[in-house]
């Protein structure tokens, strides 16, 4: 079986020291140190899904990623990342806005798109086959990453979350432990990193 990495929300406001939303959260350095470089090493892409979360009210004072900032930036390398990014405006990768990642552009009010995330997924992932196994890495996991498994799991796909690659806003991991446990196998499956490894054999998925 092929395997394709969903990487939801890597970006600094959410994943390193001085970010808005920042916690020390391990997934961080396992997917940075471990499934990085197992990623580059085996020619793996990462597909990309990232947030515009600017406010629609400039005075409001709680935006966050914004475009063309330090907050914004991604911690996917460019050499391992599918090349097409889909920002979302909210936790469902569904909602989306006019000028979103567009530093020169007024951020719209999000609305949901459905169609064009399909549109996306076939284009980055391919339709739902059988053949693909989607692992799925990022922040944050009762939120974001959970929306995003809801969203492929109404669509058909087969997804998985890799344990050491997500955490909760808190970073605690008695809590991540605990939506493990109880969230599984309602929209997807878990799986853990040294299990998956040592009884796989991996192959390349050749995304667009």
């Amino acid at each position: 079986m092929s395997v394709i990495f969903l990487s939801i929300d890597l970006q600094n406001d959410f994943a390193t020291e001085g970010g808005a939303h920042y916690s020390p959260r391990p997934c961080v350095p396992f997917i940075r140190d471990t499934l990085f470089p197992f990623v580059r090493e085996r020619g793996y892409k990462v597909v990309e899904i990232i947030s515009d979360y600017r406010d629609t009210e400039p005075d409001k004072g709680t935006s966050v990623c914004i475009p063309g900032t330090w907050g914004y930036e991604s911690l996917v390398p460019t050499d391992i990342k599918h090349q097409s990014v889909w920002v979302k405006s909210e936790p469902s990768p569904v909602w989306i806005r006019e000028g979103a990642g567009e530093v020169s552009d007024l951020p719209g009010i999000p609305y949901p798109s459905p169609n064009g995330f399909d549109r996306w997924l076939s284009e980055t992932i391919g339709p739902p086959s059988s053949e693909h196994e989607i692992v799925l890495i990022g922040l944050v996991f009762e939120i974001c990453v959970l929306s995003t498994l809801q969203e492929l799991h109404h669509r058909g796909y087969r997804a998985k979350v890799l344990f050491e690659a997500v955490d909760t806003y808190t970073g605690n991991a008695d809590q991540k432990k605990g939506l493990f446990e109880t969230l599984f196998p309602f929209w997807g499956s878990p799986l853990y990193w040294d299990e998956w490894v040592n009884t796989n054999h991996f192959e390349i998925v050749p995304l667009v």
